[in-house]
């Protein structure tokens, strides 16, 4: 939220000083000209520092009126101003009117340069609040907060292209939960999306690296992508996921589940990318993992042909038939 939050600030800062860069073309000119009529010709007039105190006010309404200032620009130019008017008036002598008329204006434009950049800070940040959140949704799974398809894709081509500059070990993880469909059919929807809920909770517990892409990449599948790791550590992983999904307790409503509890199917994919490799040719080796681990039983993983059993944890009440089979 923290993160979100300073990207928007920024945004707006950008914003402002892009809003302010396009006014400068007109503003230099007219500054200059409204010195000329103020201040020319200087020796034929007495009143010198009043005209002078009187221009320094008057750019500084028509900055606040131009641009967008920032609190503390405006604050700093109106005690400049403010000082330049305060001198020139007591170095003069002059009526304590003028200073009081001048001192005015100055207060107006600091009064309408605060009331400008809250305008303009407040409609900008709305406008990037509500462009970012729409981003989010486009690319962000509204159940599980997980990357959707496109959130996947559209971060998986810089990690892709940098996995295959520095030639670095990459893996991706296709999981399906077993026999989903018996629990929507079951207990219904809701407590379908709430299982749901509870595996990509279990996923992002596992894979906990700033660079480990998940994404929700169908109805009950999630894909992962690793970079920068070897084969062993990610199997290690794949178990891991398997054991925490299978310790959640989730009761099995399937007949033919042969474990008591909600598991997942796994099938890994690695290799160093080739510059002739594309993302399509992962999908479609981790797609045949996934479709090798569930044609061999499901509740296991599926690694290079070879079949990894996973635990298969069972209720109380048949215990006595337990059986623990993590293992090749």
């Amino acid at each position: 939220m923290t993160d979100n939050k300073n990207k928007i600030e920024q945004q707006v800062h950008d914003k402002v000083g892009a809003f302010n860069k396009r006014r400068t073309g007109i503003a230099i000119p007219a500054g200059i000209l409204l010195t000329i009529l103020f201040l020319w010709p200087v020796a034929s007039f007495e009143s010198f520092p009043t005209r002078l105190a009187l221009l320094c006010c008057i750019l500084f309404l028509f900055c606040s009126l131009a641009f967008v200032l920032p609190g503390k620009s405006a604050l700093v130019s109106f005690v400049i101003t403010t000082t330049i008017l305060a001198s020139l008036i007591l170095y003069k002598q002059r009526d304590l009117k003028v200073f009081l008329i001048l001192f005015m204006i100055n207060l107006g434009s600091l009064f309408i340069s605060y009331i400008t950049v809250n305008d303009f800070t407040d409609s900008a940040y709305g406008e990037f609040e509500t462009i970012n959140r729409l981003k989010k949704e486009a690319t962000t799974d509204s159940l599980t907060q997980l990357l959707n398809r496109n959130g996947l894709e559209q971060t998986l081509e810089t990690a892709w292209a940098l996995s295959k500059r520095d030639k670095k070990n990459v893996g991706f993880l296709l999981i399906d939960i077993d026999y989903f469909k018996s629990y929507n059919d079951t207990f219904g929807h809701l407590k379908g999306d709430n299982i749901l809920k509870q595996v990509a909770d279990s996923v992002k517990t596992c894979f906990k690296r700033e660079t480990d892409i998940i994404s929700r990449f169908g109805g009950e599948e999630f894909l992962i992508f690793l970079s920068d790791v070897d084969d062993d550590h990610m199997v290690e992983l794949a178990k891991l996921l398997s054991a925490t999904i299978t310790d959640l307790e989730i009761k099995a409503t399937a007949d033919n589940n042969p474990c008591d509890f909600l598991s997942v199917s796994i099938g890994v994919a690695s290799g160093v990318p080739q510059p002739h490799d594309l993302l399509t040719d992962f999908y479609i080796r981790v797609d045949e993992a996934l479709y090798h681990a569930k044609k061999s039983g499901r509740n296991c993983i599926s690694y290079k042909g070879t079949i990894i059993k996973n635990r298969i944890r069972q209720s109380p009440d048949n215990t006595a038939n337990s059986v623990c089979t993590l293992g090749v």
